[in-house]
């Protein structure tokens, strides 16, 4: 009789245990894909926040090499225009020591009264005055003479280098015909020509 009690106990244990195997593996299954969702879940926030980070990153690094590489242009554009101006400067002061030094020439008032005279065929008749420069104020004489018009000295500090100026009054037509508009007044063609404009 014994007996019998130890076996249904020992089965009624053994049931048990295995009742308890099965809810404990049980648990243990439905945690494992708890842990494992929110392991996912985390390892996707972190992926995520990770991207953006380095995707940030590159933004930075980008907008970075953009504003060093415009910095740099800037840089070498404002390196590259003072270059030019110095280099432009030098050949329009070197053209004006030529222009100086060619109305010392003893053909210079020759070229300057047939240059006057297609001046006046250009403005036409009328009360005229003819301009010249304060370094030319050796000719007035001759010039009055030869043009019988009133000659007129500008002042020493006025650009002129050499070449004339005509003024017809009874026209109002202004007429600059000096060496240095002359000039300058060729240095936008001479910059296109040399390729020398900046962007």
């Amino acid at each position: 009789m014994m007996r019998i009690v130890d076996e249904k106990i020992d089965k009624f244990a053994h049931d048990i245990m295995n009742d308890v195997n099965k809810q404990r593996n049980k648990v243990m299954e439905q945690t494992e894909k708890e842990l494992e969702a929110i392991y996912e879940e985390k390892e996707l926030k972190y992926l995520s926040e990770a991207y953006e980070i380095i995707q940030n990153g590159l933004k930075s690094i980008h907008q970075e090499k953009n504003e060093i590489l415009s910095r740099a242009i800037m840089t070498s554009k404002r390196e590259i225009l003072k270059a030019r101006n110095d280099m432009i400067k030098e050949i329009f002061a070197d053209a004006e020591k030529d222009l100086i030094a060619h109305t010392k020439n003893e053909s210079y008032y020759s070229e300057l009264c047939q240059l006057i005279e297609k001046g006046i065929q250009e403005i036409g008749d009328g009360n005229l005055k003819i301009y010249i420069a304060y370094t030319d104020k050796v000719h007035v004489h001759a010039l009055e003479k030869t043009f019988n018009h009133d000659i007129v000295v500008e002042d020493k500090h006025e650009k002129m280098i050499g070449g004339y100026k005509l003024f017809n009054q009874s026209k109002n037509i202004f007429l600059d015909n000096s060496f240095y508009t002359k000039l300058y007044g060729q240095k936008e063609s001479f910059l296109h020509h040399c390729k020398l404009e900046i962007e």
